[in-house]
């Protein structure tokens, strides 16, 4: 009798054992799941984006009104915006609209045709949250991206997708696939991705999960499909070059008194 309640207590304790472990179990996979939703997992990052992204306007029309022309995006708390150079053309003096309407001033600092980048400098008069360079040798085809932008003027728009292709090879203009298209630019990598670029789109910020920008839309392709289409960034480390070559310009002093050989 003494032999059979202890193998029933036994039997209990294993029970219960088993019963814990297929709850931690099962609440570890339930406090997994969210996480492994690539959407949910951009949420952040795309709340702090809308903040340093912006529309690059330009004063026009018959009642002087802000014409949309592009995107761009904050990378400096002091207030440098970036955006395609191909957006402004050249422009020495654009206004930039944030997510929360305000606008301000803009003065261009620097432009590389060839890298298609271009830096503008403004003051807010307010906080700004820039947004980190991620190093886009990093970037692998398949992972899941989040396109920031003012399409059709409207600032901070989301749009999803994955890396489809990575150094994507572009011909001369002219030359190549994509002879006489959007595509026949400067940049000759890019990234590219499947993440819905439209009219006004593009300068903005292509992010990583983390929140990092990894590449800037320039180009998209489409070949009048309705609905389809790919989008081209250009890399993160090519708008690093440039705004690096903005914050930290060579010593001219410095040059001009070095012995020469």
């Amino acid at each position: 009798m003494r032999t059979q309640q202890i193998l029933n207590i036994a039997a209990g304790v294993v029970a219960f054992v088993i019963l814990l472990l297929l709850g931690w179990g099962l609440t570890r996979g339930s406090d997994d799941t969210p996480r492994a939703r690539g959407g949910e997992g951009f949420v952040g990052a795309v709340e702090k984006a809308q903040r340093a992204t912006v529309m690059i306007t330009v004063s026009g029309g018959p009642r002087d009104e802000a014409m949309p022309m592009g995107s761009g995006f904050v990378v400096t708390a002091e207030g440098l915006v970036v955006t395609a150079a191909h957006v402004t053309g050249g422009m020495p003096v654009v206004s930039v609209v944030f997510a929360d309407g305000s606008v301000a001033r803009a003065e261009l600092v620097a432009a590389d045709e060839v890298a298609d980048v271009a830096v503008f400098s403004t003051t807010p008069g307010k906080p700004l949250t820039p947004l980190s360079l991620a190093d886009s040798n990093q970037v692998k085809a398949g992972q899941p991206v989040v396109l920031m932008g003012a399409p059709y003027g409207l600032v901070g728009t989301a749009t999803s997708g994955i890396v489809s292709a990575i150094n994507r090879q572009i011909g001369p203009a002219g030359e190549g696939r994509f002879a006489g298209s959007a595509l026949s630019g400067p940049v000759k990598a890019y990234i590219q991705t499947d993440a819905p670029l439209t009219a006004g789109g593009s300068g903005g910020p292509l992010l990583n999960a983390a929140g990092q920008v990894i590449g800037m839309a320039s180009a998209r392709e489409s070949r009048g499909e309705p609905g389809a289409g790919l989008a081209f960034a250009i890399p993160s480390n090519v708008v690093k070059d440039v705004v690096d070559r903005v914050r930290n310009p060579p010593d001219a002093n410095r040059a001009a008194a070095s012995p020469r050989p």
